[in-house]
């Protein structure tokens, strides 16, 4: 059964015979690493996503793109279009060109994301609070002949490989309903790899998250009762992974705003991009349009074993989830293979296939219905391990809070109050807040009071002695400052580190930042998490505009002619597969255990991607606060009265308000190099810079166009390079 059709519109050609042209196999996604805007980037060859400026002239965007050669092959459901570029045609080049040209919003690479967790019972069902043989959702009663007592529950959007969902015959061969769906409902979605209305699975890894969140069923001949926590949810499967678990940012960010115009009340997104991804227009542009439509996004932190957690679970938007599985001597513990940092919010059941501590036949992991990839019809139990299921799980509990009453906005600090910590009290950089407890949270949904949401906003400069001064105040949507915050804070660029420290009693905290190991004078404070009275948020930002008259300041880049070294390789992705089938009893059979995502070279490995010049990559309005050794006022009011150099700050936020909350100090020469040739005003920095002005707050209201440096590519590069984050 499904629901009303949603129409997408404006698809100019199918993307299919895109990929055909790059000789890659139908439905899959070509890609390389590429050195990109200064960084190595996994990108999908000759394709740029790029919007129109709607106050320019009607051919000027037109008339950009046929001066690089471009053409249109996909246009999407805002302002966003996808573009190919010929053969031998300088991607960089044309991405400079389109930055510089009148008509232009924004050019930026296709770059390519994977699904997060691939390593292939119900262990990880009461891990999570959730019963495994009963709805959170619509719990069974002796008389009942549906689930939610045949009303539809909430719309759960899984952005995947597809989902198992019909039986369909098309060209590329035949696909099955997997039976553990059989009472399942599902919307009608769409397939963004292959251009169509059927979103069928050729993977299994959007089939395997799907049951975990809804299916229902009995596992081996014992009968072993599985039920997901959301069962009685509708599904609505949107396709943004190809065959091979790969996928496109322009796939994920039209996959997002198709489940918004769909009515999808959950998202869950058990995906990332590699590290080195840059917060891109198109993907924020859809993220803050879930954020004004109270949809709650749920995605994965990775499964690299990192300390920062990687996008999209890194939007202060997205519930963040990494993993964790059963411990012999702990009972739990969090994995080794789970992305942590500030931006963590709470792990699921993930699992190891490296153990068996049950000792129940089968690694330890998430058990679900799939398939092997490219075999949809060959369906049977296998388990899944990494932040994939973790995901799952708890997207599941997403919805059965929002199907027992709970609002949008109190999902994450309800999850996050009932989780159960693994000994130390409290939020921390590996657990977040802890092992997501489904039952308890539903338990508490009718009595639990959210916290008062607080927003952040940051100040950086240079300091004399070569390091960089930090001052982030917290405020409510008010603006008011709130005290006795504690504020964890994550430097990057020059100086990487993370930081605590509590706001006073006007709402500020301040920080140095570790000495620097560059000669580069860039550096970068963000915000990922917030303290306050036992409460861990992730909080939005909010700003201030900066009064006093802009002097302008020209930038200069000197620097072409730099060697660029060669990225190690291109292949970054593992994938295998052990055993390759599926399990038939409770104690036999094997299932996948494909790579997580990973890298080639080293994070500190040293090597710098210079990038090209001569194209002005600053508009006239990029925003900058100057500041010298005579500054006194400012450093007494933000810095402790340290004696700071001569400098720059400039805020990290973007047009859409999505991205972490932060500012970065940087001198002239770095000016230089990410603006090329440019004029940008300077404000100078005054004591007022947190209070004076009129208030923006993320989510309230139109933000104020180019308030910071956004999603400037030049400056995220520069940011990354200084800090050595060269693979990607």
């Amino acid at each position: 059964m499904t629901e009303s059709v949603v129409a997408r519109r404006g698809i100019v050609s199918p993307l299919v015979a895109l990929l055909a042209l790059a000789a890659s196999p139908a439905g899959a996604v070509s890609r390389v690493t590429q050195v990109i805007d200064g960084l190595p980037q996994v990108i999908v060859p000759q394709q740029i996503i790029v919007s129109c400026d709607p106050g320019a002239l009607p051919l000027s965007c037109s008339n950009a793109l046929a001066l690089v050669g471009a053409t249109v092959v996909a246009t999407g459901q805002a302002v966003f279009n996808l573009v190919q570029l010929p053969a031998g045609v300088s991607l960089q080049g044309a991405l400079d060109t389109l930055r510089a040209a009148t008509g232009i919003a924004s050019a930026e690479p296709n770059r390519i994301l994977i699904g997060s967790a691939t390593y292939p019972q119900t262990w990880h069902f009461p891990a999570s609070g959730e019963p495994g043989d009963d709805s959170l959702l619509c719990p069974s009663t002796p008389d009942s002949t549906m689930r939610c007592g045949g009303a539809s529950g909430p719309i759960v959007a899984v952005l995947d490989s597809g989902v198992a969902y019909e039986d369909y015959l098309d060209a590329s061969g035949a696909y099955a309903r997997a039976p553990v769906f059989d009472a399942t409902q599902f919307a009608s979605g769409f397939d963004f790899v292959n251009d169509d209305a059927h979103p069928d699975d050729d993977n299994g890894h959007g089939t395997a998250m799907a049951s975990i969140i809804v299916g229902e069923g009995s596992f081996s001949s014992a009968g072993i009762p599985y039920v997901g926590a959301a069962a009685g949810a509708t599904i609505l499967p949107i396709k943004v992974l190809d065959s091979s678990n790969r996928g496109t940012e322009f796939w994920l960010a039209e996959g997002i705003r198709y489940a918004i115009a769909a009515g999808a009340q959950v998202i869950n997104l058990s995906l990332d991009f590699a590290r080195n991804y840059a917060p891109g227009a198109t993907l924020t542009d859809a993220i803050a349009r879930a954020r004004a439509q109270n949809v709650v996004i749920v995605a994965a932190s990775g499964n690299t074993g990192g300390r920062m957690v990687l996008h999209p679970a890194a939007f202060p938007d997205v519930i963040s989830v990494g993993a964790f599985t059963l411990d012999a001597v702990k009972g739990y513990a969090v994995t080794y293979y789970s992305t942590g940092g500030e931006a963590l919010d709470l792990v699921g059941p993930g699992g190891d296939p490296q153990q068996d501590v049950n000792q129940d036949g089968l690694f330890d992991g998430a058990l679900g219905q799939s398939f092997p990839p490219g075999s949809p019809t060959d369906i049977s139990w296998w388990v899944f391990a990494g932040t994939s299921p973790a995901t799952a799980h708890v997207s599941a509990a997403a919805a059965a809070l929002i199907g027992n009453g709970v609002s949008p906005d109190s999902v994450r600090p309800l999850l996050q109050a009932t989780a159960s910590d693994f000994g130390k009290k409290g939020w921390d950089r590996l657990t977040g807040s802890g092992r997501v407890q489904a039952s308890d949270a539903v338990a508490q949904a009718s009595t639990f009071v959210a916290p008062v949401p607080l927003y952040a906003d940051a100040v950086a400069a240079l300091r004399s002695d070569g390091r960089a001064a930090g001052a982030v105040m917290i405020a409510d949507a008010s603006g008011a400052p709130v005290s006795g915050a504690d504020v964890h804070v994550r430097w990057r660029g020059a100086a990487p580190g993370s930081q605590k420290a509590t706001t006073d009693a006007s709402g500020i905290a301040r920080f140095v930042s570790p000495w620097p190991d560059s000669s580069r004078k860039i550096f970068l404070i963000e915000v990922p998490r917030v303290i306050f009275m036992g409460a861990a948020q992730r909080p939005r930002a909010f700003a201030r505009s900066g009064s006093g008259l802009g002097t302008p300041v020209l930038g200069v880049s000197l620097g072409f002619g730099s060697t660029t070294n060669s990225p190690a390789g291109l292949d970054i992705w593992g994938y295998g597969y052990s055993g390759g089938v599926g399990i038939s009893s409770g104690t036999t059979g094997s299932g996948i255990s494909s790579g997580t995502t990973g890298s080639d070279t080293d994070s500190n490995s040293g090597n710098t991607y210079p990038m090209t010049t001569g194209i002005a990559a600053c508009p006239l309005t990029f925003p900058l606060y100057s500041y010298g050794f005579l500054s006194f006022s400012a450093s007494r009011a933000f810095f402790s009265g340290a004696s700071l150099a001569s400098g720059y700050s400039v805020r990290s936020l973007d047009p859409s308000w999505v991205v972490t909350p932060g500012a970065a100090a940087l001198d002239s020469r770095e000016l230089s190099r990410i603006c090329g040739v440019s004029i940008s005003l300077s404000t100078s920095l005054s004591s007022g810079y947190f209070t004076s002005g009129t208030l923006y707050v993320a989510g309230s209201g139109s933000p104020p166009p180019n308030f910071g440096a956004g999603y400037n590519a030049r400056f995220w590069a520069d940011v990354m390079n200084a800090e050595g984050s060269t693979a990607p």
